[in-house]
């Protein structure tokens, strides 16, 4: 890969994350914009992640069929238009169908990013690339989750749709052009399935994506109701997140080289339970923002080292699984995500939901090691 192509990767990842992280800290706000109530606004969370993770299935097969550059650039245009049209929606209503095809042509920047990453770099500069594009995301999350504090919220969309733009002049003139083609489009993650550890490993992500964005998308709405909290102080509890995920994969190459990628994610999973447990336990608002430090750190952790896990596949399952991966983390993300707010708008309430979380990421934490040493 070309250092104008990684670059231009670098700026994608910035483009796709900005306003990711920053929606869920945002439902307040635009719930009262639109004159909806929080319950229905939490939706433009998981109306993204699904067609997301729905959609990211098909990148990798189209890959086998289309040159990755004609790809990106279909997607960048997309995603370019779609942000510019979320941010001008006259109601809600629209607004959720822009997010809805938001997520349909956002899907393929991470999976065609991992195939490249794959199949046209070598050695050690392959966990090189993908450390920097994760920290590059994370950075950029940060930023859009701090500054949806301060701006107006469709500033907040504004920023991408401009980024995209420029990422579709940029691409055009040079973006090499990463020629894959082998065969006609086919589906063919029935083999990857088949594959033991590749299984094993796709149900900790699943799982783990469920889990976290079923509490994270519905945080925002809970500081909200539960300590009447106003978006500043909102976008700072997703802010110290977001900077302990920044914080601790500078040094997850460290961690890696001396606990190994399974110690890492299991002990991830574990932090996030902690965390769980305080929102369940505390009715102090300080203690919940600061404890928050534990749920960026667990989740910087386990997703880093099931990242590192899945660049380690063999060659022949790495492109299915660069999709799969995608596809589970935002599609059961996204259920997770509606799985929350279902539960959380329910008679039982936010604490059923801490406490379905709590457990079931404990269980996953202690057990992970066994499920992925296969």
């Amino acid at each position: 890969m070309s250092k104008k192509s990684f670059l231009i990767f670098c700026l994608i990842f910035i483009a796709v994350s900005f306003s990711l992280s920053a929606t869920a800290a945002l439902v307040p706000t635009i719930a009262e914009y639109f004159g909806a109530a929080k319950s229905s606004a939490v939706r433009l969370t998981w109306i993204y992640m699904l067609p997301y993770g729905l959609f990211a299935f098909f990148w990798g097969p189209l890959s086998r069929s289309f040159t990755v550059k004609k790809l990106l650039l279909f997607s960048a245009v997309g995603f370019s238009v779609l942000n510019l049209a979320f941010s001008l929606s006259a109601n809600i209503s629209q607004a959720f169908i822009f997010r809805f095809l938001m997520g349909c042509v956002a899907s393929g920047f991470v999976p065609l990013a991992f195939i490249v990453v794959g199949k046209a770099v070598v050695g050690p500069k392959k966990a090189s690339n993908l450390g920097s594009f994760f920290a590059i995301s994370t950075i950029s999350a940060c930023s859009g989750v701090f500054l949806s504090g301060f701006l107006p919220w469709q500033v907040i969309y504004l920023i991408p749709a401009v980024l995209s733009g420029l990422i579709f002049i940029l691409s055009l003139t040079h973006l090499e052009e990463f020629d894959f083609r082998k065969e006609k489009f086919k589906l063919s993650y029935l083999e990857t399935f088949k594959n033991k550890q590749a299984l094993n490993l796709f149900v900790a992500i699943g799982l783990g994506s469920f889990l976290f964005h079923a509490l994270q998308q519905n945080l925002g709405v809970y500081l909200s109701e539960r300590f009447f909290l106003k978006q500043s102080a909102i976008s700072l509890a997703f802010t110290v997140s977001t900077l302990c995920v920044i914080l601790v994969r500078l040094f997850t190459g460290f961690l890696s080289s001396r606990l190994g990628n399974l110690k890492i994610v299991s002990i991830g999973y574990i932090l996030m339970g902690v965390f769980s447990a305080v929102l369940l336990a505390s009715g102090n608002y300080r203690l919940v923002i600061l404890a928050v430090i534990l749920w960026g750190t667990g989740w910087a952790l386990s997703h880093t080292g099931l990242s590192a896990h899945l660049a380690h596949m063999p060659d022949k399952l790495l492109r299915d699984a660069s999709s799969i991966n995608s596809s589970l983390r935002l599609g059961l993300g996204g259920l997770g995500a509606f799985f929350g707010g279902l539960l959380s708008s329910s008679v039982v309430g936010f604490k059923m939901l801490f406490i379905i979380v709590m457990v079931s990421l404990f269980l996953l934490g202690f057990y992970s090691n066994r499920l992925l040493e296969v």
